[in-house]
């Protein structure tokens, strides 16, 4: 997802379920489908923003030169009064049987972890290589639904950078999200969906 731009949410999906309808009555006016209007502001990938009524929602990017690739990402969201919204992207974990690898499916064919037991520290099975330089990410689980998200040189293992976390869990399945990621969604008066997100600014129009 924008992670791909070098960045990388949850809060509990109850407290994004504000967004849910009442059966019969009219649909929100953020529900359907948002394509974003510079696809440069992504590193050319065309983004895409999918809001079910039931206060769920996808986020999709496809590959401008690479059409055939496909990203896919949940997401939950909450209208937070006079047509401004607030959206959030959930990752998938899945844990294996013995509880010792955990993957991440978003990007094919997914990103593997090794640890032992949920709670704890999660260390990628193959270091990632940017620019010539190793580092090694790990993720951490803590008891209270927190968690950290982290890069480290390789060669020393020094930090380089860390993302706090949470996380959830709902029959089997666990979730986790970057608070720091929240995006702000507001509609204007010209039907264009304005994002805000972290430093940058973006819109989208109705597909």
């Amino acid at each position: 997802m924008k992670k791909i731009a070098v960045v990388g949410m949850i809060l509990l999906a109850c407290v994004f379920a504000a967004g849910c309808l009442i059966p019969g009555t009219t649909p929100d006016p953020i529900v359907g489908s948002w394509e974003v209007d510079d696809p440069m502001q992504f590193n050319d990938l065309i983004f895409t923003f999918i809001f079910h009524e039931d206060g769920t929602g996808e986020v999709v990017e496809i590959d401008a030169d690479s059409p055939e690739t496909v990203w896919n990402y949940n997401l939950s969201w909450k209208p937070t009064g006079k047509g401004t919204y607030e959206a959030i992207v959930l990752y998938d974990l899945v844990m294996s049987e013995d509880e010792k690898i955990i993957t991440i499916p978003d990007e094919e064919p997914g990103i593997r972890f090794l640890g032992d037991g949920f709670i704890g520290v999660w260390t990628m099975e193959t270091p990632e290589e940017f620019d010539g330089v190793l580092y090694e990410e790990r993720l951490v689980f803590y008891e209270n639904r927190s968690g950290v998200f982290s890069w480290y040189y390789l060669n020393n293992s020094t930090l380089k950078s860390s993302y706090p976390l949470v996380w959830s869990v709902e029959n089997g399945v666990y979730q986790y999200s970057y608070p720091d990621d929240l995006s702000t969604l507001t509609i204007g008066d010209d039907g264009v969906l304005t994002e805000k997100w972290g430093d940058g600014i973006y819109t989208y129009t109705r597909v």
